[in-house]
């Protein structure tokens, strides 16, 4: 995205964030997880989410987590992307206020960064979408309090815009469009919705692959186009997911 051609006018790119959508059944499962199975204990917990990238106009970027957030083998909806989640759940509202909030991003940040340096991440880059929850469950009144946090690395510099940013039907023709669609589709056969991928374009015949495949899909061609399904639905501002990733390509591949 930020390419130096001395173009001091250029627009800082700005990141939509996350909301948070947490539905009755997440909360009903975390009670019965606090009465059966957590009881006292308050480790740390992996759960699960997704977020979606075909909502309508207006509406914010959201980070949903369902009844079935705590399943070890958890899938997410169809066309939905998998995030994974670290959930504290404190045993009093006293340690949920006291809880270090800087350590607990830092600690997922730095996880994140551990993903990008291995190369995990590009293997599988649902690693660069990880979220934070904290809550305590007041089970005799059923009052619920939580706190949410995506963590996303800094840049050492603003990031700008080279270009103004376009439509997809401003990009791509319609016989590219529904090539992408189809190899897309091909992509995801399986079931998991890919959420970060690399885009190859040979006149109206457009592929799509893994990242982890990125040494040899562009073979000759030396223009590289990358692409994530982003839940944010402005016209000038990506969604968060974005933020992680080009620390990825920046690390990895510039």
């Amino acid at each position: 995205v930020p390419m130096a051609d001395g173009n001091a006018s250029r627009v800082q790119l700005q990141f939509a964030p996350f909301s948070s959508a947490l539905d009755a059944g997440f909360w009903h499962k975390l009670t019965q997880n606090k009465l059966e199975v957590y009881k006292l204990d308050d480790r740390p917990r992996p759960i699960h989410g997704f977020y979606y990238n075909g909502d309508a106009p207006g509406l914010p970027c959201r980070m949903s987590l369902e009844f079935n957030a705590f399943d070890e083998h958890y899938k997410s909806p169809p066309r939905c992307c998998l995030s994974y989640g670290t959930l504290h759940n404190m045993n009093t509202m006293e340690a949920f206020k006291e809880s270090d909030k800087k350590a607990l991003v830092d600690g997922v940040a730095q996880q994140i960064w551990a993903d990008i340096t291995s190369g995990a991440a590009v293997q599988d880059p649902t690693l660069l979408a990880r979220f934070l929850l904290l809550t305590f469950a007041d089970l005799k009144k059923y009052h619920y309090y939580y706190w949410f946090a995506f963590p996303a690395l800094c840049y050492p510099d603003n990031l700008t815009m080279a270009t103004e940013p376009v439509t997809i039907k401003t990009a791509f023709s319609e016989k590219q469009i529904s090539s992408l669609q189809q190899s897309y589709d091909t992509l995801c056969e399986g079931g998991k919705h890919v959420g970060f991928f690399l885009v190859r374009r040979d006149g109206d015949d457009v592929k799509v692959g893994h990242l982890r495949e990125w040494d040899g899909f562009y073979g000759s061609q030396r223009k590289v186009t990358v692409g994530f399904c982003d839940p944010c639905t402005l016209d000038r501002h990506p969604g968060w997911p974005l933020r992680n990733l080009l620390a990825l390509i920046a690390h990895t591949w510039i």
